[in-house]
């Protein structure tokens, strides 16, 4: 299969990546925030994707690393997520913030994936938490508390995640915990 494509982006639309690779044009479809972000058209880029058989269309869906590209197929293997419903969760959410999500219960943060109303995000939450990998990490208490507290200090959610994941040992005291996100943090 199509594992990963490298080449020149031809033209961009929301949604939609047009990549050549050599004489071949590849349609390639991506969730609305890599669309957005992508380097200016002309330039090269490379898309780690998987191709999938919708009907009797090949379509190619690609993403921006190989954990988000692993992540859509873990979720479109669940019969109640198509590849539309991915994209649009993986537009919203890293997958570390949505199994957290998941793992939580947080109905709210689930609705803000178009498509996802909060009744269908509770029969998510219940589906999902059994068929997703939760970490230990989004469990914890000591995680929890870590990250609420680089929040406060003004990090993004998304930054201090990072840093946690990089350093975060169970049983650590959480003054040295939060020490070593910062320096983390403070090294880019």
């Amino acid at each position: 299969m199509l594992a990963q494509v490298k080449g020149k982006i031809v033209k961009k639309i929301p949604g939609k990546v047009f990549m050549a690779t050599g004489p071949v044009v590849l349609e390639v479809t991506v969730p609305l925030n890599l669309s957005q972000n992508l380097p200016q058209e002309g330039e090269d880029y490379t898309l780690y994707t998987t191709l999938r058989l919708r009907g009797e269309v090949l379509e190619l869906y690609g993403f921006n690393s190989w954990d988000n590209k692993i992540f859509f197929e873990k979720l479109i293997s669940i019969s109640s997520l198509g590849p539309r419903l991915a994209l649009n969760i993986l537009s919203v959410f890293e997958p570390e913030e949505f199994i957290e999500a998941v793992a939580k219960n947080d109905v709210k943060k689930l609705s803000e994936v178009p498509g996802i109303g909060p009744r269908r995000a509770e029969k998510l939450c219940v589906e999902l938490r059994a068929r997703l990998e939760l970490s230990p990490q989004t469990q914890s208490p000591l995680w929890n508390e870590a990250l609420s507290a680089l929040l406060n200090l003004g990090f993004a959610e998304k930054e201090a995640r990072k840093a946690l994941k990089n350093v975060f040992k169970e049983g650590e005291d959480l003054t040295v915990l939060i020490k070593e996100a910062l320096k983390r943090l403070s090294n880019g």
